[in-house]
């Protein structure tokens, strides 16, 4: 469903640049016209086929140009009314367009035909115009308009040499020109010409549908992460084509929490509070972003960050305790620099299986981690205030990471509320 509905939605993007591009379409179609001018004029010149100058074919060609012009204002005017009042009406008008514009170069020679020689406009330069007006099918970024414009040059100019090849006769080298299956190779050439540029406007309608789809996927990524996740972490969410659905999986859940917090909002003003915030948690929200964690749930006086989820990382225990040791290596810094208030934190990490997905409805949704590891993360931060400790985990953690020397010390088993069986945990340091 949603997939229709983005592809909905660039289509009736992909018409708004198509009818924009139409002024530019119609310069374009002016200026092949004039090199098509140019070009007959010196095919004339060089073959010697006119008496006396190029007053005729100058006039038939100020009418084709004029002709253009007209219908380039009128359909500017009256495309965009078609397209939003009637799409049959709309779809017989692109064919229409992309028929007359494919037939100017059929038109050229006829007129060429008729005032020199058959035999020059059925193998002049002009034949090869065909090829541009098919190119420029491409605009319309629609396979069966440019396979359509393929097949009307080929038809049009097999007609053509159809009625003039027994008009003229080659003798010499150039008397294989006299076989009509020449043309026909010619007109082959044609439709050729219109199935490639069919499959290459397909080919580029394709991939910016893709991108559009990837743009719509990014937004969707971001309205539901929010700030909280790294761009880095978005990106490989998205080169890996991953979706948001609800699923078991290893992560590793970190808790901190500002201590006396409400001790310090006593007495201050909203935006100093605000500010204080700010100072402590910016710097410790970008050191998570920078361990490949996101940050699920600001609190007030601080966070839920979880490690391993949504996009899998076999290290989330390792990231996420050295995010830990660098929250208060920076913080200790700050206290001693003076850039902040003194502050003390408290955080727990434990690691084990949690329940990923979105919650919340179609509009307005949040990737949400549950279980019993988010729940034990949070009573060992709780636990720092019992121990006087900054960074408490659990024996799982340390399992995992491996930690050498005595960087951790046990704290032993300690019986956690909510939890029947007593946890071993460890502290930083």
């Amino acid at each position: 469903m949603k997939k229709e509905k983005v592809k909905s939605e660039f289509e009736d993007l992909i018409q708004d640049e198509i009818l924009r591009s139409e002024k530019f379409r119609g310069l374009l179609l002016s200026g092949i016209l004039v090199v098509m001018l140019l070009s007959i004029a010196i095919n004339s010149y060089y073959l010697n086929v006119f008496e006396s100058n190029l007053i005729k074919p100058l006039q038939w060609f100020i009418l084709i140009l004029l002709v253009l012009l007209i219908r380039a204002m009128l359909i500017r005017k009256y495309e965009a009314i078609w397209f939003k009042k009637s799409r049959r009406r709309y779809l017989i008008f692109l064919y229409g367009n992309t028929f007359f514009e494919t037939s100017i170069p059929s038109v050229v020679i006829i007129v060429f035909a008729s005032l020199y020689n058959p035999a020059t406009a059925l193998i002049s330069p002009v034949v090869f115009f065909y090829f541009l007006f098919i190119m420029l099918s491409i605009f319309d970024l629609d396979i069966k308009l440019s396979i359509f414009a393929g097949f009307v040059a080929a038809l049009e100019y097999l007609i053509l040499a159809l009625f003039y090849h027994n008009k003229f006769t080659f003798s010499g080298e150039l008397a294989i020109l006299n076989m009509f299956p020449i043309y026909v190779a010619k007109s082959l050439f044609l439709l050729m010409a219109g199935v490639v540029a069919g499959f290459v406007s397909l080919k580029i309608r394709k991939n910016i549908l893709s991108s559009y789809r990837t743009i719509q996927e990014r937004d969707n990524l971001e309205r539901v992460f929010g700030q909280q996740v790294s761009k880095e972490i978005v990106d490989e969410f998205i080169r890996n084509n991953l979706k948001i659905t609800s699923r078991k999986r290893k992560a590793t859940i970190m808790f901190l929490d500002i201590r006396n917090f409400s001790n310090f909002c006593e007495g201050k003003t909203p935006e100093e509070i605000n500010k204080y915030q700010n100072d402590v948690l910016s710097f410790m929200i970008d050191i998570v972003k920078q361990h490949r964690g996101i940050v699920n749930q600001i609190l007030g006086d601080g966070f839920m960050a979880t490690f391993g989820a949504p996009v899998e990382d076999p290290d989330h225990s390792l990231h996420a305790v050295k995010a830990a040791k660098e929250i208060i290596r920076q913080l200790n810094i700050k206290n001693k620099s003076g850039s902040i208030r003194q502050t003390n934190v408290g955080i727990g990490i434990h690691c084990g299986e949690v329940v990923t997905g979105n919650v919340g409805t179609e509009d307005r949704k949040q990737y949400s981690v549950t279980g019993n590891t988010v729940i034990l993360a949070s009573r060992l931060e709780q636990l720092n205030k019992k121990f006087n400790t900054s960074v408490i985990v659990s024996k799982d953690v340390i399992d995992n990471i491996k930690p050498e020397g005595a960087e951790f010390k046990s704290l032993g088993n300690v019986n956690v509320k909510g939890f029947a069986s007593a946890v071993e945990v460890y502290r930083l340091g």
